[in-house]
């Protein structure tokens, strides 16, 4: 008896977002605000020049996968590092994760993994362009917050130390360079 061959999986594409091309009328990742946010809000947002998003999808099916979201962002520089507080600004330039979803059938099988670490990859080519000293973002508390705080810590981040938001995390792009090169 033969063993059936393995399944051939479509290519992951990784694509900046486009209305046109990107179908996300099925996707649930299991939270409602992240769901009508794909839906509803990101074309006028990232028309608005507020994010700019990218998607994920297989082959040539246009379904979204996941996404990402990023935007600019300033931190207190007393909130960090050391070497942020001797920089002696008020405010360090960073680039914030707004939002990273996968699809709900496909969450723990690794996408989240590879949309965070293109985003890092995208991180590092917009902070050589205009300067920018971590990657930040703020883990969803629901259900499943430990889940994902555990997840962003095995990618580097760590507590940025803001009183008024415990759940935002940060990984210096210096590490991010150290880590994924450039």
């Amino acid at each position: 008896m033969q063993a059936d061959p393995p399944a051939v999986r479509p290519a992951l594409t990784i694509a900046k977002f486009d209305k046109a091309l990107h179908d996300r009328s099925a996707f649930s990742c299991g939270f409602a605000p992240i769901d009508h946010f794909l839906k509803s809000s990101l074309s006028d947002q990232t028309k608005a020049g507020m994010v700019a998003a990218w998607i994920a999808t297989a082959g040539a099916d246009p379904a979204v996968l996941g996404f990402y979201t990023l935007s600019a962002l300033a931190v207190r520089s007393d909130l960090g590092p050391k070497a942020w507080q001797r920089t002696r600004v008020p405010d360090v330039p960073v680039i914030y994760i707004r939002a990273v979803a996968v699809r709900h059938d496909l969450q723990g099988k690794g996408l989240g993994t590879a949309l965070v670490i293109d985003a890092m990859r995208r991180c590092l080519d917009i902070a050589e362009q205009m300067g920018a000293a971590a990657i930040v973002l703020d883990v969803l508390e629901d259900d499943h917050f430990d889940r994902r705080w555990r997840f962003y810590q095995d990618l580097g981040f760590r507590a940025l130390g803001d009183p008024k938001n415990p759940t935002r995390v940060f990984i210096p792009i210096a590490d991010v360079q150290a880590t994924l090169g450039g």
